[in-house]
């Protein structure tokens, strides 16, 4: 199976990943053309007022610019309020303390590429899941070269993804919130969430 890179990809994204982690080998694609307005460089979480999108800012490219070449910029301080916003919408969840030292180093480091960030906190995300989503260790493969396939579907909201409700710490001031980023299930209901 041949997914999109993802900045903490939604949660259908990752229930693909651990259905098909044990019958198929998995790969990023990173020689696609870098389609902007997408999880990989975006990622949805639930906040006191709603759903909050972050985006991580990315040097100006061309519509030729192949994923794997694409640089994030530092222009503006993106990870003090990512993580200010993580922060804020889940350090009264039950799992955000034990979770959060796995995650705060994602920002402080600075990364050149996108796809080494995404790849480099997915595999995080994944031994987090106790779902590893390859045969080969701990670490996520990508591709080699472009597969020509359409990777959208994977967290196209218009499939019929099973979007079983589980606890959400403002579901009672702003309703269920279905297929956020994975790290509102993870912060929530901790790492066996994703098997629910």
């Amino acid at each position: 199976m041949v997914v999109p890179a993802a900045y903490m990809g939604p949660i259908a994204y990752y229930k693909a990943l651990a259905e098909a982690g044990e019958q198929e080998e998995i790969e990023v694609e990173a020689w696609e053309s870098f389609p902007k307005r997408t999880y990989r460089n975006r990622c949805v979480i639930a906040g006191v007022n709603g759903t909050q999108m972050l985006t991580v800012p990315v040097v100006k490219c061309d519509s030729k610019q192949l994923t794997k070449d694409v640089r994030i910029s530092y222009q503006t301080p993106w990870q003090r309020q990512h993580w200010m916003a993580l922060k804020s919408a889940y350090e009264h969840t039950p799992y955000f303390r034990y979770y959060e030292e796995y995650l705060i180093p994602y920002y402080e480091k600075q990364w050149t590429y996108l796809m080494d960030f995404d790849m480099e906190l997915h595999d995080t995300i994944c031994q987090l899941l106790h779902n590893q989503p390859t045969r080969q260790g701990n670490r996520t493969r990508t591709t080699q070269s472009w597969q020509g396939k359409e990777l959208e579907w994977i967290w196209d909201e218009k499939n019929e993804h099973d979007y079983t409700e589980y606890y959400q710490i403002f579901a009672t001031k702003n309703g269920f919130q279905k297929n956020l980023s994975i790290i509102d299930l993870l912060m929530n209901m901790g790492a066996e969430g994703i098997v629910n």
